[in-house]
């Protein structure tokens, strides 16, 4: 009994300590969770609900103190649940963002424009081990253009609106002047089937007006990986070129942390031929705990935290250089219109991080950038920066 004593008085130390020390200095790993939809409801004292996680799992330790009227191991104890004293009611009902109001985060304007979006409708650095898409499976898609010999596309993205092409932070080089849309395969000028039956419009072209990266976006643990290209000229919606969804919606939020499987898609380098393919790769992957993306990155200095999203780590199948940029998304509700539950394909992540050999044996998944936590910046952007 009194090693039980010893146990809970240290525990709820440490949690004081993370409260009121630590602050938002949050370390994120998970280190219980080997599933994170494994998680038990609970109520704080003050009533609100919440979930029973591990105590450095509550993504915000100030507002959590200040909302529950936190001020000495008392109310630590009060907020205790899981019966081991390391797991908190804490106030937050979504993996991917610290906060359970998530629509109020985001620019007004820019999220008027998002909505107004007619994004992909569903139609009947490289992706290893994947497979070729159908013609126009995937209009959303971008190919990052650079002026040098030899390839010039090193990187991916997607259209989100009219104007603007989300991509990686550090896909933004001196050398990077232009966009393609449209693209499935880079070695033809017409995409068609292989029986001819049917053809894509050409390619478009746009040149870049205005580049922003994120202002917190570090080297070269390429931390905040996330970057907008504003076009110069307004790209017209055709049978190839669409927008992708972006989670702009509550009804996303709420879903959000229910996704099993993602799908990556890109020119990247592949496998078998250890280069940069010309058509189109995608592939299904698995959504994994953060701390398998920590354990992986860890040895080169990258935390891995609610910026990022991990994914992959199965049958060999990842995203690899060239494949940087390009989207991870998952076909989910996304708007209710009528009472009838509209899904989409909504991007949820970035191409960020990866290992160098990746796609071979024992190589575990990769990090994403978090796109749920940069919405508030993109829609900031493109609310203050389109016409």
């Amino acid at each position: 009994m009194r090693h039980q004593i010893i146990t809970f008085s240290c525990s709820t130390l440490l949690i004081m300590l993370q409260v009121f020390m630590l602050s938002n200095a949050v370390d994120t790993v998970r280190y219980n969770f080997q599933n994170e939809e494994v998680v038990e409801p609970c109520h704080a004292p003050n009533g609100s609900p919440g979930v029973c996680l591990y105590y450095k799992e509550c993504a915000n330790l100030t507002n959590w103190r200040i909302q529950n009227n936190v001020h000495d191991a008392d109310d630590v104890k009060r907020m205790l649940c899981g019966n081991d004293g390391l797991h908190l009611c804490c106030n937050r009902t979504n993996y991917y963002f610290p906060d359970t109001n998530y629509i109020t985060q985001l620019h007004p304007k820019g999220l008027e424009i998002l909505n107004e979006v007619e994004c992909n409708r569903l139609s009947g650095d490289r992706v290893s081990n994947g497979k070729a898409v159908m013609l126009g499976q995937y209009p959303f898609m971008a190919l990052l253009k650079y002026n040098r010999v030899g390839h010039q596309f090193l990187c991916g993205g997607t259209l989100i609106t009219s104007r603007f092409v989300l991509t990686a932070a550090h896909c933004i080089r001196p050398d990077l002047f232009s966009v393609r849309l449209g693209e499935h395969d880079t070695s033809t000028e017409v995409d068609c089937t292989n029986s001819k039956s049917h053809c894509l419009p050409k390619t478009e072209e746009y040149e870049i007006e205005q580049i922003f990266k994120h202002p917190n976006y570090l080297k070269p643990i390429d931390t905040h990986d996330v970057a907008l290209l504003k076009l110069k000229t307004e790209v017209i919606t055709q049978v190839h070129i669409k927008p992708i969804c972006l989670p702009i919606s509550q009804l996303v939020y709420d879903h959000s942390n229910k996704i099993r499987q993602y799908t990556i898609a890109g020119w990247g380098y592949t496998e078998r031929q250890d280069k940069s393919s010309n058509v189109l790769q995608h592939a299904k992957i698995p959504h994994q705990a953060r701390d398998v993306c920590q354990r992986a990155f860890s040895r080169f200095g990258v935390n891995i935290t609610h910026d990022h999203i991990c994914a992959g780590g199965e049958n060999r199948i990842d995203t690899c250089a060239g494949d940087s940029g390009g989207p991870l998304f998952a076909l989910v509700p996304f708007k209710l219109i009528n009472s009838y539950i509209i899904r989409r394909e909504v991007q949820f992540g970035i191409v960020s991080l990866g290992m160098e050999n990746c796609g071979h044996r024992n190589v575990s998944a990769a990090a994403y950038a978090n796109l749920m936590k940069y919405m508030p910046w993109v829609t900031e952007i493109i609310g203050n920066y389109t016409p």
